[in-house]
Parts: C-alpha cells; structure tokens; sequence
C-alpha cells in the first residue's frame, strides 16, 4: 500500500472540488486511485500523519495529487477495467465498469502485484497540490 509523509505535502497548495473516479488501494476507505480536479486526472495518494503520538490516519483524510502522462493515464484506466472484469472493488464513478466474476482472465493476485509496480511509477510523478477527503463511501 502506497502512502506519502506529511512532509510531502510541504509548499504544496490545497485543492478543492477533487472528485475521486476509482480506487486501487483501501484501508478502511480508498488509499490510491484516479480522481478529477479542473478538468483533469490525476493520481491519488493518502497522506500519514507522520508526528510522534498521532494516529497515522488524518481525519478527515488528505490525499496528494500526482500529474500522470496520457500513457499513464490509459494503463492505469486498463488496469481498472480489468481489476472490476474480474469482479474486484474499485469503481466510484457512474456507470460502473462491466464485471464478468464467472471467469476472471487472470488472478487477484497477479492483478495486485502488476499494479504494486506501476503505483510505484504514479506515486514518484510530479506533485501538483493535496486535498482533504469531502465524502464518505
């Protein structure tokens, strides 16, 4: 699971109006995913809080924004279309994506290792500003 310091977020600005669109990583809500800010798409990944005595989880939660390219862009968009094919969580958007549960074309596993990787390259793009968490699933 992928999460970024508070320290990241230093001489960033804060955004608002970010609409998440899907997730590919949860801990008692989304961790990393797409979302929506003016227009655009970008990576999102939870900010920890990083100081001593606090929980690791702010509340409400902050996300970092991270600009991806348009090739970034159609993997990750291919990677969630096969990850919700094969009846995994993750949609947020409307309509859903299509699910077929009865013959995924790969394991759950290997979808999550797959993306292990790229949301490595995602979470390491250029940082463009943080936004708090404004909805509940």
């Amino acid at each position: 699971m992928w999460l970024h310091p508070r320290s990241r977020l230093t001489g960033l600005p804060e955004v608002t109006g970010v609409r998440k669109l899907w997730f590919s990583g949860w801990y008692d809500g989304p961790t990393t995913g797409l979302a929506l800010f003016d227009s655009s798409e970008y990576w999102f990944v939870m900010v920890t809080a990083d100081e001593p005595g606090r929980t690791w989880d702010y509340d409400p939660r902050v996300y970092l924004l991270h600009r991806l390219t348009g090739s970034q862009l159609a993997r990750a968009w291919a990677e969630h279309r096969t990850a919700a094919l094969a009846g995994l969580p993750g949609c947020l958007h409307k309509p859903a994506c299509p699910t077929d549960v009865r013959a995924p074309a790969e394991s759950p596993a290997g979808m999550w290792e797959r993306w292990a990787e790229q949301e490595d390259q995602f979470a390491s793009a250029p940082a463009v500003g943080w936004f708090r968490n404004t909805e509940r699933l």
